[in-house]
């Protein structure tokens, strides 16, 4: 047998070898990198927890005020003379423009 073709056989094994190790490598700084980041992520979490302000609490709502019906009905009569004036001049603006 030739020993050329021994030492390419060897060669191989060597290279294939150095393959495996440089793969293992690979992959254990892949792993690294993912904690890093993770780990980035965290502290970037951290810091804008520790940044922004926090929330005030709502205050708590005052009761309400019952009106009486004489009250209720004279904001609604408020109410309805502000719409017939609003409406009549709505409509003699229209005329006016008709015209």
């Amino acid at each position: 047998m030739n020993m050329n073709r021994l030492n390419v056989f060897r060669r191989l094994d060597e290279l294939e070898t150095q393959n495996l190790h440089l793969q293992v490598m690979l992959k254990n700084v892949r792993m690294e990198g993912e904690a890093l980041r993770g780990a980035v992520g965290d502290l970037l979490g951290m810091l804008e927890n520790m940044i922004r302000p926090k929330p005030k609490a709502a205050p708590t709502p005052k009761p309400k005020v019952v009106k009486s019906k004489a009250a209720l009905n004279a904001v609604l009569e408020k109410r309805r003379e502000y719409a017939r004036k609003y409406y009549a001049k709505k409509k003699a603006e229209k005329l006016a423009v008709t015209a």
